[in-house]
């Protein structure tokens, strides 16, 4: 089944995985302007920068060895749905990389026996754990910028108006032209500022007016 203009409306850019207003600005990484997940990109590379420096630097590492320095690396990511700012997001998730290569590292250098297997299979185990863990305190505790955002939710939102706009230029199908008109109409006062989290817009009398104001919690940058 082909997707239709309205699916399309909420596809995020490729290697993006979020919208790539300022809203979500600090889940994203921007080499040369383009928006690219931040933590895929600090993730791979650290995988690839671990394995790298462990071969080349620590040819000889042991698995127990690996593991326990694999622990100090995986520590970092249980703190960052508490610390949304790049400083420290990137950073700890390159340190996830750099924990799942020296993963990766004790498994393949664990000696062909039975202690090893059952080592194998310890570690497995403790990461998966780990990963749980971690991916459920992320659920949990990670603000999700969409959320109360006055500019709308992705993807009926302000920072979608261009493609909003299009949709509503194209559409063949009178309900959803006269739905994306009546959104438009409520959006279009909010295009004179994008998205971010420290210029809000307030409506005054059916006028919007845009505030300035400290972020509140934690700090999105």
């Amino acid at each position: 089944m082909n997707p239709t203009p309205l699916s399309l409306l909420g596809q995020f850019r490729p290697l993006a995985h979020h919208p790539d207003c300022g809203r979500h600005d600090h889940h994203l990484v921007r080499p040369f302007g383009y928006p690219i997940c931040l933590g895929c990109a600090g993730l791979g590379t650290g995988v690839v920068g671990g394995i790298a420096v462990w071969a080349t630097l620590h040819p000889d590492l042991s698995a127990s060895a690996a593991c326990l320095a694999a622990l100090g690396f995986f520590l970092p990511t249980f703190g960052q749905p508490f610390v949304q700012v790049r400083a420290y997001k990137f950073p700890s998730r390159v340190c996830l990389g750099i924990a799942l290569a020296l993963t990766g590292w004790a498994l393949w250098v664990a000696p062909l026996t039975a202690a090893g297997w059952v080592g194998r299979v310890g570690i497995a185990g403790a990461v998966g754990g780990f990963y749980k863990l971690a991916t459920t305190l992320r659920e949990r505790k990670t603000p999700d910028p969409c959320s109360g955002c006055p500019w709308g939710s992705f993807p009926l939102c302000a920072h979608n108006l261009p493609h909003l706009r299009r949709l509503h230029t194209d559409s063949a199908d009178p309900a959803q032209q006269a739905f994306i008109g009546a959104l438009l109409a409520d959006l279009e006062p909010l295009a004179a500022v994008p998205p971010n989290f420290r210029n809000l817009p307030k409506r005054t009398g059916g006028a919007v007016e845009f505030q300035n104001v400290s972020a509140s919690g934690v700090e999105h940058r």
